[in-house]
């Protein structure tokens, strides 16, 4: 990993944290799996498939006991605010991140932004955010304490989002980390909570996460994680 983007990243948490912002937002994507190496210590050995996209995933109602301009927060660092698609979704760029804002998708043609206006941003509402967000753990991470998915919905997440993408790089980058992530959780004695995890959703959700390991030829996965 380049020095610098490691160091801008955890300059990112850190102001985050001192403004309150951190213990009420979710770090998500696969800056996740930096993080998910400590969890796991010597049970399992992951892919640190850090892209320069940082995403932050918001919960709706956001509440937060005063207002921040988060550009006003972070451009010192280099971060540009831009504009991303159509519908006026905004996003932070800087020469080696991209700081990015999601939130649950709410109703069935929900797709214009999430306004969050205690920060000034405009969040990407997504399908599936309710599933990576439930029973999150918290990690110590440079000092700060972060909270993210805990790897069983993020590995199960990962499934249900890959065939969605319209770049094939990212789909297989998603399943690729999904697939460490069921091993090592085998490996650290979590079978039987990913089980209980993949039983508590939809008939729906399970078949698309079962074609998935069955067309990456991990038909041991999915037996042993659907027994």
């Amino acid at each position: 990993m380049e020095k610098k983007k490691y160091e801008i990243f955890c300059e990112v948490l850190r102001r985050l944290k001192r403004e309150g912002i951190l213990d009420r937002i979710l770090l998500v994507g696969s800056w996740c799996t930096l993080l998910y190496q400590d969890y796991f210590k010597d049970k399992g050995v992951l892919p640190t498939l850090r892209t320069r996209d940082m995403e932050f995933l918001f919960p709706i109602p956001l509440r937060l006991d005063k207002k921040t301009d988060l550009y006003e927060l972070l451009k010192d660092l280099g971060f540009l605010l831009d504009f991303k698609g159509e519908r006026g979704v905004i996003v932070f760029q800087h020469p080696e991140l991209i700081l990015e804002f999601l939130a649950p998708a709410r109703g069935r043609d929900s797709d214009e932004p999430v306004v969050i206006d205690q920060l000034g941003v405009n969040a990407q509402p997504l399908r599936f955010m309710d599933a990576l967000a439930k029973d999150p753990i918290q990690m110590t991470f440079e000092g700060v304490t972060i909270t993210l998915p805990h790897p069983i919905n993020f590995a199960l997440h990962k499934l249900l989002i890959a065939g969605r993408r319209k770049n094939r790089e990212k789909a297989e980058k998603d399943r690729t980390q999904a697939v460490a992530l069921l091993r090592a959780l085998d490996d650290s004695g979590e079978a039987a909570a990913v089980r209980a995890a993949l039983a508590g959703m939809p008939a729906t959700w399970r078949k698309t996460i079962r074609k998935e390991l069955l067309g990456r030829d991990e038909e041991h996965i999915w037996e042993h994680i659907s027994a």
